[in-house]
């Protein structure tokens, strides 16, 4: 399957002076795949090494300071012939070693270069040691967005159709076939072993069978990898589904289990949140000129990293997601997706509220300072946004919703399936 971190790859190997990478992100979003098939198809030659599991190598790291003989001895324990420029290094788990950045700056700073790509979840980089900024590049990797997911059934043409729509704020005049495709989306989610079941057998049953497997596969990267309290961890992602369900979508610990307090889950939420597992928003109820100086963060929501996932714990019929039966539970997916996305397309993630008024259920701010205030209408008239406007001297707002590209004043009406192009 086509991803779009196979693009950042070449781009990486085709530069000048390249520093050594490190691709991080959540655990079964296929980083260890992507970055061995990159090794196949464009060296000679590339060593695969993880860290984990492999002590002598780690020795190795460890007492050989010489770069050069390091390759030479790394060649030799791989069976691995011809020079640094055929072959790639391949580290996993670097987060199992805690020295693989002064590895790293080392292969950087000697005189010869090499190509050498770290795989981890998250990158702890030390705390009182900057040697490693300019290099050392970091990528992060995320799920199948939707965007991948077109690509990958076929469906170049209708991206770059979305492109170009979104860019005009102009009528996709494949927008029905857009919305099909996204309720499929909706269902199935971004996990690639779930999206390549989906391609492979259009067998939804299939399809959530392995929807299970990766949740189990991610809870047990939780028993392996967290040393807190196994049950509390596992019992604050489970609340999700219940805390997305409700009117209020905000999160109570009360729902947790009753009596449940923020000394005791805000360790594994935060243990969460910085793997990835989850995305935390934030609450805004007023807008300065940097939204994460005037956050709330006693007040936020809590989303999985995966609205197929959160489909298959619903129990949502795929044949027709849609259905008004399904609507509450539609509405949290909806939501659900549209975290992910912003949040993988680098945003931080807000909502906001103040007393009286309706709420705003996303704020990013872009790099450039601008403040665009998103809302979720679905077939109704962006009213929240009206409101959020008069009060705040936004350039542009969004309303996301099921019908085609429009826009109305400075609000663009964009279908909720391209929510990747923002």
């Amino acid at each position: 399957m086509e991803r779009k971190i196979d693009k950042v790859l070449f781009e990486w190997k085709n530069s000048t002076n390249k520093n050594p990478l490190i691709i991080s992100g959540p655990t079964m979003v296929g980083k260890s795949y992507s970055v061995q098939k990159f090794g196949q198809t464009n060296y000679s030659n590339y060593i695969y090494v993880n860290l984990e599991f492999n002590p002598v190598v780690v020795n190795l790291l460890n007492k050989e300071t010489n770069i050069d003989r390091l390759f030479e001895k790394l060649s030799l324990l791989y069976n691995v012939e011809g020079d640094n420029t055929n072959t790639l290094i391949i580290f996993d788990n670097v987060d199992k070693y805690d020295k693989i950045i002064n590895v790293l700056v080392r292969i950087k700073e000697w005189k010869v270069e090499y190509d050498v790509i770290g795989i981890c979840n998250n990158i702890v980089l030390p705390t009182n040691n900057t040697s490693y900024v300019g290099k050392i590049t970091f990528k992060k990797m995320s799920k199948i967005d939707f965007e991948e997911f077109l690509i990958i059934n076929g469906q170049i043409e209708l991206v770059d159709f979305i492109k170009s729509s979104y860019k005009k704020c102009r009528k996709n005049q494949f927008h029905s076939v857009a919305i099909d495709l996204f309720n499929e989306y909706l269902v199935v989610g971004g996990y690639p072993s779930v999206v390549k079941k989906y391609v492979d057998t259009k067998n939804y049953n299939l399809v959530l069978l392995e929807q299970h497997e990766v949740f189990k596969s991610i809870n047990n990267t939780i028993f392996k990898n967290y040393s807190g309290n196994q049950t509390k961890i596992l019992n604050s992602i489970m609340s999700v589904p219940v805390q997305l369900f409700k009117d209020n979508k905000k999160f109570q610990y009360g729902v947790i289990k009753k009596g449940a307090r923020q000394s005791e889950y805000k360790e594994p939420i935060d243990w969460l949140k910085k793997n990835d597992i989850l995305i935390k928003c934030l609450k805004v109820n007023k807008i300065n000129r940097s939204i994460a100086s005037s956050a709330d963060e006693s007040n936020f929501k809590l989303f999985l990293n995966d609205n197929g996932i959160l489909s298959s714990m619903y129990g949502i019929n795929y044949k027709n997601p849609l259905d008004k039966m399904w609507e509450k539970q539609i509405d949290a997916i909806i939501q659900n997706y549209v975290a992910n996305t912003l949040y993988n397309n680098g945003y931080q993630v807000y909502f906001y509220e103040s007393e009286g008024k309706a709420e705003i259920p996303f704020v990013i701010q872009t790099v450039k300072g601008e403040v665009i205030p998103i809302d979720i209408e679905r077939r109704k008239k962006a009213k929240n946004i009206t409101r959020f406007n008069k009060d705040h001297n936004t350039e542009f707002a969004i309303n996301l919703t099921f019908d085609n590209f429009s826009k109305s004043g400075n609000i663009r009406n964009i279908p909720i399936y391209a929510v990747f192009c923002i």
